[in-house]
């Protein structure tokens, strides 16, 4: 067994006159490594520059140490750097009012638009080769309609336009057909060919009717930008005489769209119910 002296206890019992015969034991290593050790420790080790900026404390009250102002300056970019979205990443927002497309109303002054113009009405030969021909003692009819072949004896849609008159049963009553032209806006003027108001066809035809086929014609005679399909089924007044009309469907889009030929075949009917046939 040995004893573990000091320096301080060896001295006492030295001055206490007790000889001090047993071996000295080595002092602890690690009591002795505090005295003996020369290498710095790792807390003495002057910081770096790239350790200057010390890592995130696990209690929120550590002390943090000063940053210098280039370390600071580049820690704040970074994340300024990650939050910013690239183009590619950005949502893509909806269209513009710009982008939409533009109501006929926003088109430029400059765009090229089309005038219609009423020519003189033309009397139908709704009878044929009918003999005896059949009086007129009805009132007279009139058909506001663009047909591009010109005159109803000519032409597929002009052909159709006097089957269905034919079939409303009208050989017994004046039935004309009013042209409508087109006319160029950067025309000036008209082409050289008579033009008539609605006025003038209800003071020179006396009709009790008037049939508008087309859309052409409804935007011709009738104020507004109401849809086409919401006009159909009622009964209209068109000029200063308040003339009853009708809207349907032109011979020419019923060459192209032959489904809608039941909902014209409506419309006349509705026409004749109106006029009390």
């Amino acid at each position: 067994m040995s004893l573990n002296l000091d320096a301080r206890q060896r001295a006492m019992l030295q001055e206490m006159g007790h000889p001090l015969w047993w071996p000295e034991s080595p002092a602890p290593a690690a009591q002795a490594a505090p005295e003996t050790s020369t290498a710095p420790a790792p807390v003495a080790a002057p910081p770096s520059r790239a350790e200057a900026v010390p890592a995130p404390a696990v209690v929120p009250t550590a002390p943090v140490a000063p940053v210098t102002p280039a370390v600071a300056l580049q820690e704040a970019a970074a994340p300024a750097a990650a939050a910013e979205p690239t183009p590619t990443a950005a949502p893509a927002r909806a269209p513009t009012a710009a982008a939409r497309p533009t109501s006929p109303q926003a088109l430029p002054a400059d765009f090229p638009r089309v005038r219609f113009a009423l020519r003189a009405p033309v009397l139908l030969d709704l009878q044929g080769k009918q003999q005896p021909p059949v009086p007129s003692t009805q009132p007279a009819w009139l058909v506001v309609a663009e047909l591009p072949e010109g005159a109803p004896q000519q032409g597929e849609a002009c052909q159709l336009l006097l089957q269905m008159l034919r079939a409303m049963r009208l050989t017994d009553a004046p039935v004309y057909w009013v042209p409508l032209a087109r006319i160029p806006a950067n025309q000036e003027g008209d082409d050289g060919l008579p033009s008539y108001s609605i006025e003038a066809l209800v003071q020179e035809c006396q009709p009790a009717m008037a049939l508008l086929l087309g859309l052409p014609a409804v935007r011709h005679l009738m104020p507004g930008d109401q849809p086409f399909s919401s006009l159909r089924q009622q009964l209209h007044q068109i000029g200063g005489s308040q003339l009853p009309a009708v809207v349907s469907y032109d011979p020419s889009h019923l060459l192209r769209t032959p489904q809608a030929k039941a909902a014209t075949w409506a419309d006349l009917c509705f026409a004749l119910a109106q006029a009390g046939r």
